[in-house]
């Protein structure tokens, strides 16, 4: 693979293309987000008393549901919505339309994401079934308390992401419907490229500990679905006469709304799942 942006760029932020996030959202409001999130979870486990199983199985969708919108935001997401949505240079081989092409990325995501849930909750079944659920879901919980707080801004934890881009190369020298396919299927299973939601590691935690086949099949597709938002967004932005780069940057600045809405979203979450477990 080519590397699209280099190493340093892929840890700090780039004021001049986004906005930071203490620029963007103001350390009171975060404070905020947290105390409500935190308020929400705990109404939620108070008022349906979850076992632990069951608020395994809750907070995993919840987290695959947030990952979906999260884990559009970052430059994969952004260059996927280029290369389907983009005119075909004239001097490539091929026809297609930005809805056939964004089929053909839909559905190599489907295809390697979908596989990537089953295996992954097939593994976490024989490698962590003797494990009692409470201490799964316990431990499930800290790590969405410290990764929400990371997603805001006020801690900082690692990123066990691989920090390579899709390959560049490939959208001069194939057909963009296959480029298209190609780039969903690499980003399906999500471990091949850099994802900067901290939503999705709490995903792929979960849906292991939760050791189903199904129920990772189903989150993963759910995200595959999920991660087509941008290339949804940018050919109804361009048919109603708006240009990419407008597009691009106009999603430059709600990426940090999501950011925080993801860090939100996990420390309701710990909350929840950690009245659950104990």
């Amino acid at each position: 693979m080519t590397t699209m942006i280099d190493h340093t760029a892929l840890q700090q932020d780039m004021p001049q293309i986004r906005p930071t996030l203490r620029s963007s959202i103001g350390l009171g409001t975060r404070s905020s987000l947290i105390a409500g999130a935190a308020g929400i979870g705990a109404i939620a486990a108070l008022a349906f008393a979850p076992t632990a199983a069951s608020g395994l199985t809750g907070a995993v969708v919840a987290a695959g549901t947030v990952t979906a919108l999260a884990a559009n935001w970052s430059t994969c997401g952004m260059s996927v919505a280029g290369v389907v949505v983009a005119p075909k240079q004239p001097d490539r081989a091929g026809s297609s339309t930005p809805l056939r092409r964004l089929g053909w990325h839909a559905l190599g995501s489907l295809a390697t994401g979908s596989v990537t849930g089953a295996a992954l909750g097939a593994l976490g079944g024989v490698v962590l079934g003797a494990v009692p659920v409470a201490v799964l879901l316990g431990v499930w919980a800290v790590l969405a308390l410290a990764y929400g707080l990371h997603e805001l801004g006020l801690v900082t934890m690692p990123t066990p992401m691989r920090r390579q881009q899709l390959p560049r190369h490939l959208r001069r020298s194939m057909e963009p419907w296959k480029v298209s396919a190609l780039f969903g299927a690499i980003i399906g299973p999500g471990f091949l490229i850099y994802i900067r939601s901290s939503a999705y590691y709490l995903m792929a935690l979960g849906v292991a500990a939760a050791g189903s086949p199904a129920l990772g099949a189903a989150l993963f597709v759910t995200v595959s679905l999920g991660r087509c938002m941008p290339s949804v967004l940018a050919i109804v932005h361009t048919r109603r006469g708006g240009s990419m780069p407008g597009f691009l940057s106009l999603m430059c600045v709600v990426d940090r709304r999501v950011q925080a809405l993801t860090g939100a979203v996990l420390i309701g979450l710990a909350v929840f799942a950690g009245i659950a477990a104990f």
